[in-house]
């Protein structure tokens, strides 16, 4: 497994590269892991593009936590998502979140979609994370960020809020994945990659 020195990384990396969630329902619901801590792990590839990844051993979960989710009576749909990941090879995940990406640049046209297509998937590692974490840099929790250089992205596996103003708020991996993909290949197409606008990244404008 990769070793990353995340107290290292420049704050360059910024507030629009991480999803954002609320201090206050981590005060009030914590760090919660439906699938249990990380184990170690040997990295894997994705099948298809043979991008590198850490599953932090949740393709086979050996805990899953839904006697909370239970106990507060959330809708089915929840705990069945649980439950039954990842439901698929996490890999598969990856693969289909790069090429979902390539896709949206490869149809802007023009020069975005050619440096698009140069974007090599080798590049990018992908970690999938237990649950939200702490960015000091930033001083904020996230549920997934990419870290530019690095050429990292790190992504919870499920997380799910049952309190509060965001609760019903649940999060997956793949749709976590499929954000950071197109982080990782703007920045590598050379434009901005957030804030975004509702015809991103087809007007993105360059990178500063």
């Amino acid at each position: 497994m990769r070793q990353y020195h995340f107290t290292q990384l420049g704050v360059k990396c910024a507030l629009w590269l991480i999803f954002l969630i609320s201090p206050a329902f981590v005060r009030a619901q914590g760090y919660t892991m439906f699938l249990g801590q990380s184990r170690t792990v040997a990295d894997k590839v994705s099948p298809r593009y043979g991008i590198s990844y850490n599953d932090g051993g949740f393709q086979h979960p050996r805990t899953r936590n839904t006697k909370g989710l239970i106990k507060r009576e959330v809708p089915q749909a929840v705990i069945d998502a649980v439950n039954e990941f990842p439901g698929t090879n996490i890999g598969n995940w990856i693969d289909q979140g790069f090429a979902q990406t390539v896709a949206e640049f490869d149809g802007c046209g023009g020069t975005l979609a050619s440096r698009a297509n140069q974007v090599s998937p080798t590049l990018v590692h992908v970690v999938v994370e237990p649950t939200i974490f702490y960015v000091p840099q930033l001083g904020v929790n996230a549920a997934s960020a990419y870290y530019p250089d690095q050429k990292l992205i790190r992504s919870l596996n499920i997380y799910y809020i049952w309190s509060g103003s965001d609760a019903g708020w649940l999060r997956l991996a793949p749709d976590l994945l499929k954000w950071e993909m197109e982080n990782f290949v703007a920045n590598e197409a050379g434009v901005q990659m957030e804030p975004r606008t509702q015809h991103w990244p087809c007007d993105a404008p360059a990178a500063h």
